[in-house]
């Protein structure tokens, strides 16, 4: 079932820079996406892309698609962001000896699983009300 999001609430843009971590001849890219989050203030319920790749690439098309598919997941109930980052592609970054994300679906994931600049607010104006 969809969780109907509220017509006003709260969002965050931000800055994601990515590089392919198997090609090492690739540039770094700088997309920016904003994140809807629902009544808690803290739970992501949608994203957006807002610019980063050249307007009317297939590039930009697909970071919009992704983002697309990404809010429906998040407004329906059945899978939790963890099991479903479970199967997603992972490779060695080249450049770093790490394992990352090998996608942009990966990379806005992880994007949405970082708390919003205001959680720490949040969370303390609930411990208030849990106190009183």
């Amino acid at each position: 079932m969809r969780k109907r999001l509220p017509n006003r609430r709260r969002s965050e843009s931000r800055r994601v820079v990515w590089q392919s971590p198997l090609n090492l001849s690739s540039a770094e890219q700088t997309i920016y996406i904003s994140i809807g989050f629902c009544e808690d203030g803290l739970t992501p319920r949608e994203v957006f892309y807002d610019s980063g790749y050249r307007t009317g690439s297939d590039l930009e098309t697909l970071a919009s698609d992704v983002c697309i598919c990404l809010s429906i997941f998040l407004q329906h109930d059945g899978v939790s962001m963890d099991d479903f980052t479970k199967s997603l592609a992972r490779e060695l970054n080249l450049r770093t000896g790490k394992t990352e994300f090998a996608s942009l679906v990966g990379v806005f994931i992880a994007e949405l699983q970082k708390p919003p600049v205001w959680a720490a607010q949040v969370l303390a104006a609930q411990d208030q009300e849990d106190v009183v």
